[in-house]
């Protein structure tokens, strides 16, 4: 067998390729992949060694684990040998922040697809069969995070103790781990008397998140059941129960990468600010109430790039906050009708971008942006869309100053509605795709890998370059020549490669006149496997290529 993995969230707009090598195995079929059904628990904790078991098909053989977040893991092997099942030691260092990740399963034979899997500082706890009425409820001691099932139009049904003006946080999670589960909750106290229903909460819908203050000591249930009465293996759920803050929102939601900055939760109960320095193309941010147990848990987006941060009044132009592009700017809406003004000197025939983050971010602002001159004629406004946060480009027509509006669409106000727009100059560059899924080779045999650029305004030429940990791999010097939009790239790799040994690499395209880009590929079953793509964390929005060595 070969090691065990130890990977990391990938870093920057980079997006890594994995290659998988299967040593020994001839007329290898990509049809012969692990196929994932379930993976138990749904989340690892920090700090501990957590036993990961997986059902499926074609597991056979497993023999690594690929994980976006840091581990160690170790196969365990009396269980590889069958073909519906694998099982690994996953040990995560104490430091890991609780997160939406993800893992592949490797075995000799292919590459599997993700399945997200939580990082959670609360214990595990499986879902017992038959909770199916108030009388069969499961009892739940909480802090403890139940992993469970959806049983179609049957009733989960939870027991729980609580002491007099005790509140108590509850959080489902199934859509961010790729579940079909909408989850619907109500409450109830020891004689059956509702006290409350609980639905979709803004930015993390279809999934759900309150606190509750009870009145009284004494035993409450929690009953839950999927909005279309779904069932089956694709409806599954994390159930958080315990003394863990409420997180709305965070602002700002990304700060410069490197530089230090204060991070206010926006939070049931309030919490103080949260000093962090953004690493990488995005970050997790942990939050815990005081003497709490169970940490709240937002993503936040760094840039390359100076942020600038709103200062009411903005609400016109004759206050709008005034920056440089390139630039990521940071806002609010706090109060009704809330208009926010930037200002930016262009000169004539500039082209610009605007674009926004919210929902991405897991804010549930929808946001209208609209670009004027200096005399207020609208050059350009955002398209109104159910899958973008609000984009919009434009040319400068004339010399001076120019303004950007940036309004909640349906005039939302609140706490949790906060945004950032990146503003850029669009220059002439290009974009790289590799399109094919997997590729497959011999042991100390070149992989050909076809890399198609899509050129903006540019049309020199485009240096190849191959890099990331991976030093044993070698690759020819490749280019995309002077107005070509494509070639290949090949890769040697190495002659004593372990069987199930996975290796990482970014292929990474520079311009002559500076412009760079990275290769990646749009992952289509993601798209499918996910109602809501703004819950998936973009640095995992990009599909993992597999090499097969025969």
């Amino acid at each position: 067998m070969g090691p065990a993995l130890i990977a990391r969230i990938p870093t920057g707009a980079a997006v890594r390729l994995l290659l998988f090598f299967a040593l020994g195995q001839a007329g290898l079929a990509l049809g012969q992949s692990p196929a994932i059904e379930t993976v138990r628990p749904l989340a690892v904790q920090p700090g501990q060694t957590t036993r990961l078991v997986f059902t499926g098909k074609n597991l056979a053989n497993a023999a690594s684990l690929w994980t976006s977040f840091p581990a160690k893991i170790q196969p365990v092997t009396a269980d590889l040998a069958k073909g519906n099942r694998a099982v690994f030691d996953v040990t995560v260092p104490l430091d890991v922040p609780v997160q939406i990740g993800a893992v592949r399963l490797a075995s000799l034979k292919g590459l599997g697809p993700f399945r997200m899997l939580m990082v959670d500082d609360l214990p595990n706890l499986a879902e017992v069969s038959g909770n199916v009425s108030r009388e069969r409820a499961q009892f739940v001691a909480g802090p403890i995070a139940l992993d469970g099932t959806g049983n179609g139009t049957q009733l989960d049904w939870f027991e729980f103790e609580a002491v007099k003006n005790e509140t108590i946080s509850f959080e489902v999670i199934a859509n961010r781990l790729g579940s079909n589960f909408d989850p619907a909750a109500k409450l109830f106290d020891s004689t059956g008397r509702l006290l409350g229903t609980f639905g979709d909460s803004p930015g993390i819908a279809p999934d759900l998140q309150f606190r509750f203050r009870f009145e009284k000591t004494g035993r409450y249930f929690l009953r839950l059941r999927d909005m279309a009465y779904a069932g089956g293996r694709g409806s599954f759920f994390r159930l958080r129960v315990g003394d863990f803050p409420i997180v709305s929102g965070v602002y700002p939601q990304g700060n410069r990468r490197g530089e230090l900055k204060p991070f206010y939760p926006i939070a049931e109960p309030p919490l103080p600010p949260v000093l962090a320095t953004p690493a990488g193309s995005g970050f997790w941010l942990n939050f815990k109430s005081q003497n709490g147990v169970g940490s709240a848990y937002r993503r936040l987006a760094t840039s390359a790039t100076v942020n600038v941060y709103e200062t009411e009044p903005n609400d016109d132009r004759a206050k709008a906050a005034v920056f440089n592009m390139p630039a990521v700017l940071n806002g609010r809406f706090a109060q009704p009708d809330d208009r926010d003004w930037f200002a930016v000197t262009l000169a004539k025939g500039d082209r610009v971008k605007f674009t926004g983050a919210t929902r991405t971010l897991g804010s549930p602002c929808d946001l209208m942006l609209r670009v004027t001159d200096a005399a207020g004629e609208t050059l350009a406004e955002s398209e109104i869309t159910n899958t973008e946060d609000g984009e919009v480009s434009v040319e400068a027509k004339s010399d001076g100053i120019h303004f950007l509006e940036v309004r909640e669409l349906a005039d939302q106000f609140g706490k949790p509605l906060v945004y950032r727009v990146s503003a850029e100059k669009v220059r002439s560059g290009f974009s790289l795709t590799i399109a094919e899924h997997a590729f497959s080779a011999r042991v100390g045999q070149p992989v050909s890998i076809k890399v198609t650029a899509k050129r903006t305004k540019y049309e020199g030429v485009i240096q190849l370059q191959v890099t990331g940990g991976v030093a044993d791999l070698k690759s020819d010097d490749a280019t995309i020549a002077k107005g070509k939009n494509e070639t290949t790239l090949k890769l040697t790799l190495p002659a004593d490669a372990n069987p199930g040994t996975v290796l990482a690499f970014t292929v990474t395209g520079r311009g002559e006149n500076g412009s760079e880009a990275v290769a990646h590929q749009t992952n289509e079953s993601l798209l499918k496997q996910f109602r809501l793509m703004n819950q998936f964390p973009p640095e995992l929005q990009t599909q993992l290529h597999a090499v097969v060595v025969e």
